[in-house]
């Protein structure tokens, strides 16, 4: 393999891919980025065997080969190149010698044909959404996934087709975040659970407003398809929680308040309550809602105007999950539906956007 690439480009190219290297994996060749060179494109592919990556950058491709590098070394050398034509060329059999300028780098690597084969997967049941939208929509449930890798279901997303609508759930038991939209390029109904890390990292690939990403469902795999990068993961197996059984079909109190406003005051109060319980409290009146936290360090007590419709309530919550579950919401007001303090509260945004969010009230004495 013999190339002449961009620094910018090999950059681009190297950081995509480590997001899928292994960093705990005995195999020591998944530590590597596996290097294509071939008609004047060069691909770099990485793979935990749980997620893989492939993407492509222009380069000038002399000869054509494969070798697999550390990544951990050539992320590091590549950031550190000065810009100019960056030469990558293969000498006895495993062996890199990378030029710039009147210097040059060797690095031992690895046989390309000990890498896994990234997997091709044919499926009938695919949709195409913006970049945009679907960070978005991501950003709006990953905050809800828990990170407890003893229960793998509920650290993962699920997407759920079913009447030709798409709905993607979060829930770590605490509290729950659901999104849906229209989905027509779909008709059959599936239930797939897609890890959370998967999802966090395809969130940093993707978001450009004018491009559009394929999503295509496998037996046991999705794959994740952009302009020049593709993304493939298992699924996670196990059934998926009944969300709908959690959340409450009506309310005794509906507040619409402005999402700025709540936010703001509820970080303040979670200043305090960090050193203590992360507990604050809501006590919601006619015109206004009270959110109080006490702890050793001191007491806090802010008021908010609100919109009450129904019975005035008291009821507390993790400070943490209340704020990350606002700092979803888009919209500039929000409903805050609630059926007493032992029972969720129900976030939605007001103009009918199709989102919700839930968060389970503390018991407080």
């Amino acid at each position: 393999m013999k190339i002449i690439c961009t620094r910018q480009n090999l950059i681009q190219g190297v950081t995509t891919a480590q997001r899928a290297v292994s960093t705990k994996n005995p195999m020591p060749i998944l530590s590597g980025i596996l290097l294509i060179a071939k008609d004047n494109r060069l691909e770099l592919q990485a793979t935990d065997l749980e997620m893989g990556i492939q993407c492509f950058v222009p380069c000038t491709t002399q000869e054509e080969g494969s070798i697999v590098l550390p990544a951990k070394y050539l992320s590091e050398i590549v950031k550190r190149l000065p810009d100019s034509p960056i030469q990558i060329e293969t000498i006895q059999g495993t062996n890199v010698i990378i030029r710039y300028g009147q210097s040059e780098i060797t690095i031992n690597g690895f046989d390309a044909e000990e890498f896994p084969i990234f997997p091709k997967t044919q499926s009938k049941n695919s949709l195409t959404i913006s970049e945009e939208s679907l960070k978005e929509y991501l950003r709006q449930i990953l905050f809800a996934t828990s990170p407890d890798e003893n229960r793998p279901v509920f650290t993962g997303v699920l997407m759920e087709f079913l009447n030709g609508n798409l709905r993607l759930v979060a829930t770590d038991t605490h509290r729950l975040a659901m999104r849906g939209m229209e989905s027509s390029s779909i008709e059959d109904d599936i239930n797939i659970i897609i890890p959370g890390k998967t999802l966090n990292e395809l969130t940093r690939v993707i978001g450009a407003a004018d491009r559009q990403v394929t999503i295509a469902l496998g037996e046991n795999q999705v794959i994740f398809s952009m302009e020049d990068t593709t993304l493939i993961s298992r699924l996670i197996e196990g059934q998926f929680p009944n969300y709908r059984q959690v959340i409450p079909q009506g309310y005794k109190t509906r507040i619409r308040v402005k999402t700025k406003d709540l936010i703001e005051a509820a970080e303040r109060a979670s200043l305090l309550a960090r050193v203590g319980t992360q507990i604050i409290r809501l006590n919601i009146e006619e015109e206004k809602i009270v959110i109080t936290a006490n702890t050793e360090v001191g007491r806090i007590h802010e008021e908010v105007p609100i919109y009450l419709q129904g019975e005035p309530v008291q009821i507390a919550f993790n400070a943490i999950y209340l704020i990350d579950a606002l700092r979803a919401i888009s919209s500039d007001h929000i409903y805050f539906d609630m059926s007493g303090s032992l029972s969720p509260g129900i976030l939605t945004p007001v103009g009918g956007e199709e989102y919700l969010s839930l968060v389970l009230p503390v018991r407080t004495a």
